[in-house]
């Protein structure tokens, strides 16, 4: 299965693992609408890739509704949704804000859902091959060691985590399947040169759950194309 011919919205592209994403799916020949916090850095990808831009402040539920309602009006179907936007949160237990908590959580958990809520109408208007691909992190398993830091980030991911479970089930008359994927420690000014995966690779990745053939499993989580345990 390909992307070509097919439409796909992906968050945070304006760098990173979002662009990379964006970058791989146009070169398979998706129709790419380019989301970014800001217009200008939208429209840059999009003419880049020959795309659409699609903008709007996921930290905000407004800004989420205005991101639907600027894909809902280029795209009456959709076939595949990533949601890529993300952010972060370094800090010791005894250094988190509020302020930074609900940053997070808006943008990693809150989002995902009411985006998806939003633009239920042109994901099942191309169902069954309607895909839902959510970027997650080890950092919410529970069976993975936790060294007492960044907590507002590693809630939201095991939040998202329940997002990909509880979506899977809500679709699954809708044929959508829905996949979590942990990315690894990319290879970005974040993680640095010397982190093992290449964006290129992990945006290979998104690209096989975005590609997954029907009756493909349904709320996992993924790593490097594999299965791996929640």
């Amino acid at each position: 299965m390909t992307l070509a011919g097919r439409t796909a919205l992906i968050t945070g592209t304006s760098r990173g693992l979002g662009l990379a994403v964006a970058r791989r799916f146009a070169a398979d020949g998706a129709r790419v609408l380019c989301h970014a916090r800001r217009q200008a850095d939208a429209v840059a990808v999009a003419h880049e890739l020959g795309g659409e831009a699609v903008w709007g402040d996921l930290a905000t539920h407004q800004g989420v509704i205005d991101t639907a309602g600027r894909a809902l009006a280029l795209a009456p179907q959709l076939h595949v949704l990533v949601h890529n936007a993300g952010v972060g949160s370094p800090g010791t237990l005894e250094q988190h804000s509020r302020e930074q908590w609900d940053r997070v959580l808006a943008v990693n958990a809150a989002a995902p859902l009411f985006l998806t809520q939003a633009l239920l109408g042109p994901l099942r208007a191309s169902r069954p091959s309607a895909r839902v691909v959510i970027i997650s992190s080890d950092s919410g398993q529970f069976s993975v060691a936790k060294n007492g830091v960044a907590f507002p980030y590693r809630m939201s991911k095991a939040a998202v985590n329940m997002l990909a479970l509880n979506l899977a089930a809500a679709l699954a008359e809708d044929g959508i399947v829905v996949g979590a994927m942990h990315p690894g420690w990319l290879r970005t000014d974040l993680g640095g040169t010397d982190a093992p995966v290449a964006l290129e690779q992990a945006a290979e990745a998104v690209h096989h759950l975005a590609t997954l053939p029907d009756g493909a499993p349904s709320g996992r989580l993924w790593q490097d194309r594999q299965l791996i345990e929640w």
